[in-house]
């Protein structure tokens, strides 16, 4: 029982790194209120990581 459950952590872990590896631009919009704030996480975001973060405010009923 214990090697299974090792066996199925190494490969959950396994597949998360492979899935960050492969990590793209995010995409979101929403309300204008925390513009601003997302506005700078996405640039020390991207500075970090080298991946973008897109988001457009739209207002909150968008």
């Amino acid at each position: 029982m214990k090697a299974i459950l090792t066996k199925s952590l190494v490969a959950g872990a396994l597949a998360l790194s492979t899935v960050t590896a492969f990590a793209a631009d995010i995409t979101g919009a929403g309300a204008t209120f925390p513009y601003p704030i997302y506005a700078k996480w996405a640039e020390a975001y991207k500075a970090k990581t080298g991946n973008g973060l897109n988001y457009q405010s739209i207002g909150s009923s968008g």
